[in-house]
């Protein structure tokens, strides 16, 4: 097996997620709806059935043009996104802003390992191919023309060494598409994602995983690091 034939290399993460099969994305939804469902009483049940009708409409008024000239025209990633920004926007408005984030962070939880493994290289695939490190330096090369084309994200590979990878991200496609919907704090949990799922599978593979900040949290750039461990 080469480099180029591992799951996902030249895609873009939008067009891998959009990608997914329905049977995933109904597990996923299924797991996420108990963990949201669980939280509230039945009063609040029927409060956020009210809110993310409403949402949903919101969502169907967008005006998208922006966005798809950036280069997004994956339909299937944009309604899958902006279902999940509705549900949030929903939650938050029956129970506080914390709360609706504490909630979506469970509902992470539970679901970021499986997701990524959807998109990613399996362990062994990775190892099959010698020094993890130098795999992915080779795997991510062509990511930044990829994110572009997609209008997923704007990124450069910023430091690529047999100790390290750095890569940082000025424009993110979920974080736009939550200012859209007035609600950027709808990105965290995603950003939250990432940084709960990437540690573990990169730590098999003698890499550590770290992020300064993210354009979510207000900084200029989301900065990933990928360390060789010693």
């Amino acid at each position: 097996m080469e480099v180029s034939e591992l799951k996902g290399y030249g895609l873009a993460i939008s067009d891998l997620e959009g990608n997914w099969s329905p049977e995933f994305k109904r597990r996923i939804k299924k797991i996420s709806q108990r963990i949201i469902m669980g939280h509230l009483s039945n009063l609040q049940k029927i409060k956020l059935i009210y809110f993310y009708i409403k949402e949903k409409q919101k969502a169907l008024k967008l005006d998208l043009t922006v966005i798809r000239i950036n280069g997004m025209t994956n339909k299937s990633f944009i309604q899958l996104q902006l279902d999940y920004i509705c549900m949030f926007s929903a939650l938050s408005k029956v129970l506080s802003m914390s709360e609706a984030l504490e909630i979506m962070y469970k509902v992470m939880d539970a679901t970021a390992g499986e997701a990524m493994y959807q998109n990613t290289p399996t362990i062994d695939e990775i190892k099959s191919l010698g020094d993890a490190m130098t795999t992915f330096r080779k795997y991510f090369e062509p990511l930044p023309e990829a994110s572009r084309k997609a209008g997923c994200h704007r990124l450069a590979i910023t430091e690529s060494t047999e100790k390290i990878l750095q890569i940082d991200i000025t424009y993110c496609v979920w974080l736009e598409l939550a200012n859209k919907m007035d609600i950027p704090e709808a990105c965290l949990p995603n950003c939250y994602a990432d940084d709960y799922a990437y540690p573990k599978y990169y730590q098999q593979l003698g890499i550590s995983y770290s992020r300064s900040g993210t354009l979510a949290q207000g900084c200029k750039s989301c900065s990933l690091s990928f360390e060789r461990i010693s």
